[in-house]
């Protein structure tokens, strides 16, 4: 066997495979090559650990890993609040009556559906988006980790959503 990394002939051989791949599920063209070459750097730290076998399953497994980080990393479900000047015009006092009643009628659709959310979610939603704790905050009052904050926070304003949607929205 030769002493010679078998990286490059790797990169040579499946870099189209693997990019195309990543490519298919990001529809992103510079996301796909730079995950791409940060496959290949990967195997290159991995060179002569234990020999690889079959290289292209170990490569399309590293690369399905790599963008699961990066979808955990950069594509979280936005939860953040209105900034206060947006507030302002959720409740507008001047609107006519079917406009305050359909405002009424969704606030306390929405006081409804937190009533029916489980506890700790019910919780969590009240310290971030109420009272505008930090997830960090939360989590430490909560003693929970930072990741279930989120989790729980997510999983109230989908229900908060679902609950909350009509067809004629």
């Amino acid at each position: 066997m030769s002493s010679q990394s078998p990286t490059p002939a790797l990169y040579a051989e499946y870099t189209r495979k693997i990019h195309r791949y990543l490519w298919l599920r990001t529809g992103d063209t510079e996301l796909a090559a730079d995950l791409t070459q940060e496959c290949f750097t990967r195997l290159l730290a991995h060179d002569g650990e234990v020999p690889i076998e079959r290289p292209l399953p170990y490569l399309y497994t590293l690369a399905g890993r790599l963008l699961t980080d990066h979808r955990r990393r950069h594509e979280t479900w936005r939860t953040g609040t209105l900034p206060p000047a947006d507030l302002d015009g959720l409740l507008d006092d001047r609107a006519g009556p079917a406009t305050l009643y359909e405002t009424h009628r969704q606030v306390d659709d929405i006081e409804a559906a937190l009533r029916r959310l489980p506890a700790r979610s019910r919780n969590v939603f009240q310290l971030c988006r109420v009272e505008g704790h930090t997830y960090r905050e939360a989590a430490r009052v909560l003693r929970l980790s930072v990741s279930a904050v989120q989790k729980h926070l997510t999983l109230a304003m989908r229900y908060i959503l679902d609950q909350t949607h009509t067809d004629d929205d």
